[in-house]
């Protein structure tokens, strides 16, 4: 059986489903992943140099360049964040999505339950006052620091920096989806991460792995896999849906 076709029957057999995305899903929208990120210097600093909260304070200029060339992008949904909204709103399952992306894409499409496990680069806040901020106020500052009735914090984004703690009430909810799920689809995530890994290895369901051509290192042995661009796949999959006018 083609493995798309298989997907499609998959999903139309669970009831609870987990989709855990990486940022192979958003290169399609024209994002970059980590790994091109960091696989080279910014003005000569490591890239998860800048991305601490000490650097963020000690050198704020230079971490809202990097965040502002590499991460406020504008961008649209691709088809994969739009078929995946399609599942989880229009049909009966329960479907959550747990992502490692902070770009708030599958929010765009539609997805309403969406974990973010590394925050939301959408989403900002004075590190004093603790005052809100929206993308676009972010879009036309000048400098991170605020200046809300003389306070003299940082403006920051709402994001996981290096040797910050996750979120105990996002990884509480990512566990209680995780034990209730039937199925758990894993798209665009080469799974190299601790906590990725810890996600996959507790998962005792149908597990299915999508990811890009020649990325195929596993911790573990998937029910499916999936190895093709991403983009495709959900394409055939919203093909699937359209001819047989269903996903159940």
């Amino acid at each position: 059986m083609d493995k798309v076709k298989e997907l499609f029957n998959i999903i139309n057999n669970s009831h609870k489903i987990v989709f855990f995305t990486g940022a192979g899903i958003s290169t399609d929208s024209g994002l970059s992943d980590f790994r091109h990120i960091y696989s080279k210097s910014y003005k000569g600093i490591k890239p998860e140099n800048i991305l601490t909260k000490g650097f963020l304070e000690k050198y704020p200029d230079i971490f809202f360049k990097f965040v502002k060339d590499y991460f406020l992008i504008k961008t649209k949904p691709n088809v994969t964040h739009e078929v995946i909204a399609d599942i989880s709103n229009k049909t009966d399952k329960d479907v959550c999505i747990i992502t490692q992306n902070i770009d708030g894409l599958h929010q765009k499409a539609g997805s309403k339950l969406v974990l973010e496990i590394h925050g939301s680069i959408n989403k900002w806040y004075c590190t004093d006052c603790k005052k809100p901020f929206s993308m676009d106020d972010i879009q036309n500052l000048d400098s991170l620091k605020c200046q809300e009735d003389d306070c003299n914090g940082f403006i920051r984004p709402n994001i996981i920096l290096y040797n910050e703690n996750f979120n105990p009430m996002i990884l509480r909810a990512c566990k209680h989806k995780l034990e209730e799920a039937d199925t758990l689809i894993i798209a665009g995530t080469s799974l190299r991460t601790l906590l990725a890994y810890e996600i996959v290895k507790h998962f005792k369901g149908k597990t299915v792995f999508i990811n890009h051509p020649l990325k195929k290192s596993l911790p573990k042995k998937m029910d499916l896999e999936i190895y093709d661009d991403i983009s495709n796949v959900f394409e055939k999959l919203r093909d699937l849906e359209n001819e047989e006018n269903y996903f159940l």
